[in-house]
C-alpha cells in the first residue's frame, strides 16, 4: 500500500533565561543562572507534556498526545471547523469537522527542532501553529524564569541565490538574530551574541548593513562575518530581510522554510526507532 506523504515545516526553538539576575525559585533548589540553563530542556519537557493544553482565541482545539519517549515529544492538534454539506432533501446543513496537524519536537539540547505538518484546513500555516505554541507556553515558561523563541529553518543557499540574482542591486541587509543557547549552530558566528546576551540581557540583536544612497552592498560568501550571520540565521537563529534597489517590499528569508516529508503510516505510528531514522533530516 502506498501511503500519502505529509509535508512538515522545520523550526528551531531556543530557551533563554528571562533575565541574567534570577530570583529564588520554588521548583529548583539553589537555583543559579548556570543551573537554570542546565535544566531548561527538562523544564520545557515537563511543561509541554504535563501542564499545557493548547487553546486558540477564536475556535476550539482538541489535543492528543503521542507517547514516544526519549527526547521526542509529539501531539496532534485538531481545529473545530464548520463544514457545509448537501442533504438528501437537497438542502444545506452544517456539521462540525476536526481537521488536524501533527507536531513533532526533538528536545535534545543540541537539536531543539519542531516539525509541524501542513494542513490549511486546520490552520492557515505552520507559522500560525508555531506562534500558537509559543503563546500558550509563555506563561508557564515565564513562571520558571525562561522564555522561548521559535524561528524557521531555511537553506542558506536561498539567501545567496537572492544575492546572485540581484547582483549590484542590494542596498541593505538586516539580520534579526536570537541570542544563542546552542553552541553547534552558533559556531559560525564571528559576532559574540552569547556574551552580548550575558552582559546586556539582549534576546534579539539586529545587525544591519546599508550601502550609501544609490550604491549597492558588496556581499560574498568568502566574507566570514556575513557568511557566519547567514549560516546562523539559516539554522533557525533568526531572519534576514533584503532590500533591493527600486523594489519597495523587502525579501524575507523566513518564507522559504525547510521541509521534511513523512508518510502517513509513520506519522500514525510514531516511535523512537522510526524517528531515529529521520534524525539526520532533523539536524540541519
Amino acid at each position: 500500500m502506498e501511503y500519502k506523504k505529509l509535508t512538515f515545516d522545520l523550526y528551531r526553538f531556543q530557551l533563554l533565561p528571562i533575565s541574567q539576575n534570577i530570583h529564588d525559585d520554588m521548583y529548583i533548589e539553589k537555583l543559579s543562572i548556570d543551573r537554570l540553563k542546565e535544566m531548561k530542556n527538562e523544564i520545557f519537557s515537563e511543561i509541554i507534556c504535563n501542564l499545557i493544553k493548547i487553546n486558540h482565541r477564536t475556535f476550539d482545539i482538541i489535543q492528543k498526545n503521542i507517547p514516544i519517549g526519549g527526547d521526542w515529544i509529539a501531539f496532534k492538534l485538531g481545529a473545530k471547523k464548520h463544514v457545509e454539506i448537501g442533504t438528501t432533501d437537497l438542502k444545506k446543513s452544517t456539521i462540525d469537522s476536526w481537521p488536524h496537524i501533527t507536531v513533532i519536537i526533538n528536545n535534545n539540547p543540541q537539536i531543539q527542532t519542531i516539525a509541524i505538518s501542513r494542513n490549511t484546513k486546520a490552520f492557515s500555516s505552520t507559522s500560525a501553529v508555531s506562534k500558537l505554541l509559543q503563546r500558550n507556553l509563555e506563561h508557564s515558561l515565564r513562571a520558571r524564569q525562561l522564555t522561548m523563541h521559535i524561528k524557521p529553518i531555511f537553506d542558506k543557499r536561498d539567501f545567496w541565490s537572492v544575492i546572485s540574482r540581484h547582483e549590484h542591486e542590494i542596498s541593505s541587509v538586516k539580520f534579526e538574530l536570537i541570542s544563542p543557547n546552542m553552541s553547534n549552530i552558533s559556531k559560525s558566528l564571528t559576532i559574540d551574541l552569547k556574551t552580548i546576551n550575558e552582559e546586556t540581557n539582549s534576546h534579539r540583536t539586529n545587525v544591519e548593513l546599508n550601502a550609501d544612497r544609490g550604491a549597492n552592498l558588496e556581499l560574498s560568501e568568502k566574507n566570514k562575518v556575513v557568511s557566519g550571520l547567514v549560516e546562523y540565521a539559516a539554522q533557525g537563529g533568526g531572519n534576514i530581510s533584503i532590500k533591493v534597489l527600486g523594489v519597495r517590499q523587502k525579501i524575507q528569508t523566513n518564507t522559504e522554510i525547510k521541509t521534511l516529508e513523512i508518510d502517513e503510516f509513520t506519522v500514525d505510528n510514531l516511535n523512537q526507532d522510526g524517528l531515529f531514522l529521520l534524525m539526520e533530516r532533523f539536524i540541519t
